[in-house]
């Protein structure tokens, strides 16, 4: 492990799925970062970051986070008022004269197809309507920002574990396939954003090497753990229950949505979104069979193998 610097680096959502990867990524690198949390005990770890505990909904509490920041990570948060709160963080990052990178659902590429884009998905998925209202708003900022547009999570199976090891895979995937990103990989990409004051401002995809199946990931899951895994993306009581016993609040109903579109559309792995990672990371993105077998290591789940 890296001695650790001090930071001008704020992390937002740190406790997240997205956040805590970022704060990973940084600790590699030896770069410490400051934590706006309101509650520090979802923190995987506290002795090198600077802890302030506050809410995003207080503006004395964003105000005082900032004092002495040069760069921020936030994502659209799974909260009723999210428009409000994101508002809030991009005026204030703004008058700190801090950049910002963001992470989340965002539409990269021409103005006229991001803006056909924006209405499909508005449409198809309405509660998302919000998060692409966000992304357009930081990108249109003045915080010179780095806006990561980030595929399908492989890290949801990772919430879903233990449905997973019960022997069901209930993550729906297209027939056709789903690209799904390690949000590893993210992370090594926005503390490089935010560790570089001369990163290019720009809307960048972040992807994984190429689309699966459920079946596929199901099958990935049933090697690494040595036992049966059925894949059930198409059963949506099983889904519901899923995910109602793992995710609640705004998050539940968010996924749900999300969850429910990408059964029934493909998402291909661009060939130019896939070089575009690469050039990022520096290295070709990790595969799903890569997590997954990390994960189940992570968590004593990984069947033993006889070498």
């Amino acid at each position: 492990m890296p001695t650790i610097t001090p930071s001008d680096v704020l992390v937002l959502g740190g406790t997240g799925l997205m956040g805590r990867e970022v704060l990973a990524a940084l600790r590699r690198r030896g770069a410490g970062a400051r934590v706006l949390v309101r509650d520090p005990s979802r923190l995987a770890a506290t002795d090198d970051l600077d802890v302030r505990v506050g809410d995003l909904r207080d503006p004395q509490d964003l105000r005082d986070a900032l004092v002495g920041i040069r760069a921020v990570f936030h994502i659209s948060p799974h909260e009723e008022d999210e428009v409000a709160l994101s508002t809030a963080v991009v005026r204030a990052c703004e008058d700190a004269g801090a950049r910002m990178v963001f992470a989340g659902v965002a539409i990269a590429g021409n103005p006229l197809l991001a803006w056909v884009m924006r209405r499909y998905f508005g449409h198809k998925l309405p509660r998302y309507r919000g998060k692409l209202e966000v992304a357009r708003m930081v990108q249109t900022s003045a915080t010179r920002p780095v806006v990561l547009a980030v595929s399908n999570f492989m890290q949801n199976d990772e919430v879903l574990l233990d449905v997973v090891r019960e022997g069901t895979f209930v993550h729906p995937c297209h027939p056709k396939g789903l690209n799904r990103v390690d949000l590893r990989d993210l992370g090594e990409i926005a503390a490089t954003a935010l560790l570089d004051p001369a990163f290019p401002a720009g809307t960048y995809p972040v992807v994984g090497p190429r689309s699966v199946t459920g079946p596929e990931c199901a099958a990935t899951w049933a090697s690494v753990l040595g036992r049966p895994v059925r894949y059930a993306g198409d059963d949506d009581a099983a889904l519901e229950a899923a995910l109602r016993a793992h995710v609640t609040g705004h998050r539940l109903e968010d996924w749900l949505a999300s969850m429910r579109l990408i059964r029934g559309l493909p998402v291909a792995t661009s060939r130019s979104d896939l070089a575009t990672t690469e050039r990022l990371l520096g290295r070709p993105p990790t595969p799903y069979a890569d997590f997954v077998a990390r994960v189940a290591a992570e968590h004593g789940v990984a069947v033993a193998r006889t070498p």
